[in-house]
């Protein structure tokens, strides 16, 4: 009789413990499933001469003229940008630099209207989820009077501008001398100050507003 008394307690004591921890669940792979991605990593891949950043798609520049393509959440430029880059511009250039790339650094602040930038020229693509072929990220772009958008990307650098401005600028969409990547088909001020041209993010080819982002860098070949 107490072996069998003891049996049930004992069998009681194991249901008591099981619904206290979830019913026998893994708690480890719950807990991993929950977590999200860490969207300010830059991956960089020297092997294959690529840096990858996290970036959201800001809808408000679907109707709205922008100089600004990816800016720094947290920089001065943030939301006034196609892109909100979820990464430092800062530790973008040392990725840049990883690769063994040397920066244009030629525009000075203040720079003249329709000042180039110079530097090593990239590739620059976009993907997201569902998206698994790389778009040219010039093709995210728009202009206001209808004409194709070209991309000549260039590593400009202008990495001691770009802390003391600290605007956040990781690609502006013409020549700059702050952003760490700009554009050399597009002279310095055509937006704001010459006002000869309007660029705005190309809603036929970005994903809605809020979308994650990649967008991968590398050394244009030749």
């Amino acid at each position: 009789m107490k072996k069998k008394l003891f049996a049930i307690m004992m069998a009681l004591a194991m249901v008591f413990a099981l619904a206290a921890c979830g019913g026998g669940q893994d708690a480890s792979s719950s807990e991993g499933a929950s977590e999200e991605p860490d969207y300010s990593v830059i991956t960089t891949d020297t092997a294959k001469q690529t840096v990858t950043i996290y970036a959201q798609v800001n809808g408000k520049y679907f109707t709205e003229s922008s100089r600004h393509g990816i800016v720094f959440k947290d920089g001065s430029n943030g939301e006034k940008c196609i892109f909100r880059g979820l990464c430092s511009e800062k530790e973008f250039y040392g990725a840049l630099i990883s690769l063994g790339l040397e920066p244009g650094d030629n525009l000075p602040l203040p720079c003249e209207d329709g000042a180039i930038i110079d530097g090593p020229k990239l590739d620059v693509t976009v993907t997201w989820e569902g998206q698994d072929e790389p778009v040219p990220f010039e093709k995210c772009i728009k202009t206001g009077d209808g004409k194709e958008y070209i991309g000549d990307w260039r590593f400009g650098g202008n990495i001691k501008k770009a802390y003391k401005a600290n605007t956040g600028c990781i690609l502006c969409i013409e020549s700059c001398p702050v952003g760490i990547v700009s554009n050399a088909a597009y002279g310095y001020g055509v937006i704001e100050n010459t006002k000869t041209q309007q660029f705005y993010g190309n809603d036929e080819v970005v994903p809605e507003d809020g979308t994650i982002v990649q967008i991968t860098f590398s050394p244009k070949a030749e």
